[in-house]
């Protein structure tokens, strides 16, 4: 299990295998709730990582009635007792978009992180003084607060440590424009890009530009994430997110989620290599 594994990524894991088991089983979601004396909608909200059961011994009645051994219990039973706790962002969760305190929980439990972001320079990889330059550059226009400047700054820091700690893969398109659209002022953005720079040393991290000279195919509609798993963890599909007038929104049906893999693809084509991104960066800090 991932040392940066949230407890939301937990009740999710949890949920798609007891959703393997059930369907191993060959019981209906009827027929385990009433293995485990408890309301249909239950085992579905469990299943979909939303809930839990009020009792512990009705969770090891449901193990029981899909034939799990007693090894198999207990580190299902160690999943479900960690998952009942609070994610690390839970206390700046008023702070989050719609939408965003789910895609960390998947995001906590990523394995590869491939984002395309075309217009600011990506979550990840921004400098604490670039973040609170461009959530503070919208507090007037959105009437935030400076608590919510700071909550979500602080935010912001923490998933950053997801490539700096936890070694979690990143492979991050941006639009040369994303580079080239100043935040702050020229002193905060020739440091953002040495940060950029830095960052890309890791070996965990994957930068690409796509230049305003590339007859590319671009996404100008928003940009999108697409996170792969583990799938012993997480069987199924990756899931994609796709943020959509400030929200953010995980899809996960097979069809969507192929389709912005291959938007990625595309995109990837037009970008320059990663070798050359630090040449670009000292160019664009001599301009700015």
């Amino acid at each position: 299990m991932a040392a940066n594994t949230g407890a939301t990524f937990l009740r999710i894991m949890l949920g798609a295998e007891l959703t393997r088991l059930r369907e191993g089983a060959g019981l209906s979601g009827e027929q385990s709730a009433k293995a485990a004396r408890c309301a249909p909608s239950t085992i579905t909200n469990i299943e979909k990582g939303t809930t839990g059961f009020r009792r512990i011994a009705q969770f090891t009645e449901l193990l029981t009635a899909y034939g799990v051994d007693f090894e198999g219990q207990e580190l299902l039973l160690d999943w479900y007792k960690n998952a009942k706790g609070d994610d690390w962002w839970t206390p700046n969760t008023s702070v989050l978009p719609s939408g965003m305190p789910a895609y960390l929980g998947f995001e906590s439990g990523a394995q590869i992180v491939s984002p395309w972001c075309p217009n600011v320079v990506y979550g990840l990889l921004q400098t604490e003084e670039y973040a609170r330059a461009l959530i503070e550059s919208a507090k007037a226009a959105d009437e935030r607060t400076t608590d919510f400047v700071d909550g979500s700054v602080e935010v912001r820091a923490n998933r950053k440590k997801l490539i700096t700690e936890h070694s979690v893969e990143l492979v991050c398109l941006m639009d040369e424009s994303a580079l080239r659209n100043v935040v702050g002022d020229s002193g905060v953005m020739r440091r953002q890009y040495a940060e950029i720079a830095e960052l890309s040393k890791l070996r965990n991290v994957t930068v690409r530009i796509i230049p305003f000279s590339a007859p590319a195919y671009r996404v100008t509609s928003g940009g999108f994430t697409v996170l792969d798993f583990d799938r012993k963890a997480l069987p199924g599909p990756v899931v994609a997110v796709s943020t959509v007038s400030h929200t953010m929104q995980v899809v996960s049906k097979p069809k969507v989620v192929k389709q912005f893999a291959r938007r990625f693809d595309f995109l990837a084509r037009g970008a320059l290599a990663d070798h050359e991104t630090p040449a670009l960066l000292e160019k664009l800090a001599r301009e700015v």
